[in-house]
């Protein structure tokens, strides 16, 4: 006799009439039950047999429930290390510069930043890096990062096409993004980005002009709200090939800023655009160059409640899309033994968040055999969420996958919450999210749920009877 027992990555969020709306982080469905599909799968949890037999088998065919044999970790495992040590994309993240025409009071990297150019040197041993990898490779991404990365431009046109030839030459796929301030952002300057293959630019406005201002300005005080708005309509109408990705970075000092901004954006005729989205993340105290700001930050749980509620204002204008759970977040190029960031010096690391920091580099691009071997690249290799008990009993594993392995490989650093609790915001808004995607698909109404009883609660996101120390502190 089979018997089958429900999903550990079910996520259940009660409507009204007895209905529910059904999420599955390991298969990725998303319903809305009907009452008996919610009974059966109650059912199945008090292991008493389904009266259903259609309700049983389409909750079988979204992994609601499955086979009680069924281990469902060992196979999020088999399927995370598949994925994330797949060594046939090589993940580089290029710095042509440290130095950045910024002075952020939050800024990660801290304020006094080096100044150096990538020399010919570097250049030349990134692609002869590349050209050994070349035969184990399909793809090859790159990220432009800095500082401010479009201080040297001439860096990065003569480098992107060397490495745009090389893969031609090879039959590899080659893409492109860059992170940049927006202050050089021109139409003329997105062309030539366009040209050699970056699809994306991350851009960062954290509010209307009086607030933004007064946090990302120039190094010589002035500000920068106009210039990098002007860039952002620019470009959005000359090329509309390029997305723009428009980051909002949130503390407690402008989380009422943030509806002016996505008005503002709107009224700017910036909306209602694919290739322009918005996104919000909040200010962390990670590294030592911004432990200045932990008082300004936010709590996680207040963090995520207003993430949610700026997502759904800002799709109601047009400026994001609908929010759907990732698949293994955290599995960036630090955790990829595939992944590398290059410095203007040619010192390797794996994280983009200690560029400056001398001390966590784990190599040289003039010795990528010693920097692969070393300890401190093995460190970041041996780095898995499975190994730590609040990940392994989480319902959004699959999802997060650990979400950032720097503050876990280096968790001295990150100061505040973060420091005892490295989660994502969906840990704090997943109901909310799923609520708003299923609303604005048509699948439910706002009259088909209470809000106050479908708020998140991460303690109801533990897989396990025992709630781990990070779940107690919420």
């Amino acid at each position: 006799m089979f018997r089958y027992k429900t999903s550990r990555y079910a996520i259940i969020v009660p409507l009204r009439r007895d209905r529910a709306l059904a999420y599955n982080g390991m298969s990725g469905a998303l319903a809305v039950w009907e009452a008996h599909e919610y009974d059966t799968f109650q059912r199945v949890q008090r292991n008493e047999p389904a009266e259903h037999a259609t309700a049983f088998q389409d909750l079988l065919h979204g992994g609601y429930i499955l086979p009680e044999e069924v281990d469902e970790l060992q196979l999020l495992h088999e399927q995370y290390r598949a994925h994330r040590f797949d060594r046939r994309t090589l993940v580089l993240t290029l710095a042509p510069t440290i130095a950045c025409n910024f002075g952020c009071d939050y800024c990660f990297q801290g304020q006094d930043k080096p100044g150096e150019t990538m020399s010919a040197e570097v250049q030349d041993a990134i692609v002869a890096f590349v050209t050994r990898q070349a035969p184990q490779l399909r793809q090859v991404h790159i990220a432009w990062y800095g500082g401010e990365p479009l201080l040297r431009m001439k860096v990065i046109e003569g480098l992107s096409d060397r490495l745009i030839a090389l893969c031609d030459a090879r039959q590899l796929q080659y893409d492109a993004m860059i992170v940049t301030n927006g202050y050089r952002l021109t139409a003329e300057v997105a062309r030539s980005l366009q040209a050699r293959r970056v699809q994306s630019a991350q851009v960062t406005l954290d509010g209307d002009k009086p607030y933004h201002d007064s946090r990302r300005h120039l190094l010589s005080g002035g500000g920068t709200f106009e210039k990098i708005l002007h860039n952002l309509r620019e470009v959005a109408e000359a090329v509309p090939q390029l997305r723009l990705n428009i980051r909002v970075n949130i503390d407690h000092r402008n989380q009422k800023h943030i509806h002016s901004l996505v008005d503002r954006l709107h009224d700017a005729g910036l909306a209602g655009r694919q290739t322009f989205r918005l996104y919000f993340a909040p200010v962390e105290a990670m590294t030592v160059g911004c432990h200045s700001v932990e008082g300004m930050c936010m709590s996680k749980q207040d963090y995520g409640q207003l993430e949610a509620g700026l997502h759904r204002y800002a799709f109601d204008k047009g400026l994001t899309s609908l929010p759907y759970p990732p698949r293994f977040h955290g599995t960036c190029g630090a955790v990829r033994p595939t992944g590398f960031v290059v410095t203007p010096t040619g010192a390797i690391h794996k994280c983009w968040d200690t560029v400056t920091l001398p001390q966590y580099a784990v190599g040289s691009i003039f010795d990528m055999e010693a920097t692969v071997r070393g300890e401190q690249s093995a460190r970041w290799m041996r780095w898995t969420p499975f190994d730590n008990d609040s990940c392994r009993n989480c319902r959004i594993l699959p999802n997060c996958a650990g979400a950032c392995a720097y503050k876990f490989v280096h968790a001295g650093d990150t100061r505040g919450e973060a420091a005892t609790l490295p989660c994502p915001s969906w840990k704090y808004n997943i109901n909310e999210r799923l609520l708003l995607r299923a609303e604005k698909m048509g699948a439910l109404t706002a009259e088909d749920y209470d809000p106050a009883l479908t708020r998140t609660n991460p303690k109801e996101l533990c897989t396990d009877d025992h709630v781990s120390p990070l779940l107690e502190a919420v």
